[in-house]
């Protein structure tokens, strides 16, 4: 499986060492950024790793949110509040992004999946769990239905992608190009992240869509030199992660799922999430016309939607209540 390498791990200290002074001058930006701002949840100790968690609202079943790629849980902050008020709501940053600890060397999806299972045990969330994953997210919250399905009520797929997309066998040239220039770009990215280089050119990692009151937050995360390294080791690990999920168990085929498809995509794109409607018997698509990729940035209404309607498919009560965090 490819996985950086220990030429680039090499070069990476060797720059940093030769800009000293960019070094130490962006680690004390970051660590004054990292100050500033001050995050709602806290770290949990999953026993490999501390993970950032931030738990609002109560009641059942919980609602877990997985970010897409080179995403933190602020980039559900227009959905959760609402969540919260239906469910207990989780929101989480994978391992090396955000304000969670550094990734495994190898981050797979499968890798993901037991550290978020080893995430709910610490936090005492009691299945059944309806998952919500937008783009790379959708592919570790089916690899999580896919293992547990005793524990998984529901599925919502946000603009998810399809694992075809990761797969060079089953992929077109126009991606697998896209991929080798998003390969190159995240390379640069993680070579020069410790000279605060990404900074400079205004590139973090992350979303750039959110509205600025954690837009700030997200630009601060996403120059730290770990993100890029999260970010760099995640995209090298995508075929493998395709292939988990091509391999894997098929859902049940009584799991309820909606495929949340942003209308304004490509018509490649739009082809495979068409693929995704076969999961289960009980999938259906909503084409959030007015949408691009991140449709809880861009319609964050559609999302909250779609996930009070499968709450009450699956007669689940769902709650009036103001939001509060759990400890």
């Amino acid at each position: 499986m490819p996985k950086i390498s220990a030429f680039d791990r090499s070069s990476r200290l060797l720059l940093s060492l030769i800009g000293f002074p960019l070094t130490l001058a962006h680690c004390l930006v970051s660590a004054y950024e990292h100050r500033k701002f001050d995050p709602e949840g806290w770290q949990a100790d999953i026993g490999s790793r501390k993970l950032y968690v931030n738990v609002t609202g109560q009641g059942t079943p919980t609602i877990v949110l997985e970010a897409g790629m080179g995403g933190c849980s602020l980039d559900w902050s227009l959905v959760a509040p609402a969540l919260s008020e239906m469910a207990n709501v989780i929101a989480y940053d994978r391992a090396g992004f955000g304000w969670s600890a550094a990734s495994p060397s190898l981050p797979t999806c499968a890798a993901y999946v037991e550290d978020l299972r080893s995430l709910l045990r610490t936090l005492g969330a009691a299945p059944p769990y309806l998952l919500v994953g937008h783009s790379y997210g959708g592919l570790i919250m089916r690899l999580f239905a896919s293992q547990y399905p005793e524990e998984t009520c529901g599925l919502v797929l946000v603009d998810a992608a399809h694992e075809d997309r990761y797969l060079h066998e089953r992929g077109s040239v126009q991606r697998h190009e896209q991929l080798m220039a998003s390969r190159k770009r995240y390379r640069l990215g993680y070579l020069l992240g410790p000279l605060g280089i990404p900074r400079m050119l205004k590139q973090p990692i992350g979303s750039k869509r959110l509205p600025a009151q954690w837009g700030a937050q997200v630009r601060a995360l996403g120059y730290r030199p770990g993100a890029y390294r999260a970010a760099y080791a995640e995209l090298l690990a995508l075929a493998e992660s395709g292939r988990q999920l091509k391999d894997a168990r098929p859902l049940s085929q009584d799991l309820p799922v909606v495929v949340l498809s942003a209308g304004l995509q490509n018509e490649e794109w739009l082809q495979d999430q068409q693929k995704l409607l076969h999961l289960t018997r009980r999938t259906k698509q909503i084409i959030v016309e007015c949408s691009w990729h991140s449709i809880h940035i861009h319609e964050p209404a559609a999302v909250i939607d779609a996930i009070k309607d499968l709450l009450y498919e699956l007669k689940w009560p769902v709650h009036s209540m103001k939001a509060r965090s759990l400890m």
